[in-house]
């Protein structure tokens, strides 16, 4: 797989996650993400980010984005899968049985079922 694509696949899974862990730290770490959303919704590149945010060059980076970003958990196995709404990444997103619709957390937008 494609390592920005990758990138961006953990990046919107684990965004929620990631919001409220970089709220514990400071605000030039809470503004970084929030650029590295704006390239993301951008469709630029955001693994250089994704390296300044973990402290990390890339090699480390991509091994920490292959085991899920600082703040995220593991998820729950549910039976209906949802995709990215416009193809730009590899999430899927599995909610519970007559749970809310998963959005994606870069554009805004509801997921496609998938």
């Amino acid at each position: 797989m494609d390592a920005e694509r990758s990138a961006l696949t953990t990046l919107c899974q684990e965004f929620e996650a990631l919001i409220g862990e970089t709220r514990l730290h400071s605000a030039a770490r809470q503004e970084l993400l929030e650029r590295i959303a704006a390239e993301a919704r951008a469709r630029r590149p955001v693994l250089p980010l994704l390296g300044q945010l973990l402290n990390a060059d890339r090699e480390t980076t991509l091994r920490t984005l292959a085991t899920a970003l600082p703040g995220a958990g593991p998820g729950t196995a549910r039976r209906e899968t949802f995709r990215c709404p416009d193809g730009a990444c590899d999430r899927t997103a599995v909610p519970p049985p007559a749970g809310a619709l998963p959005h994606c957390a870069v554009l805004g937008r509801l997921m496609e079922r998938g």
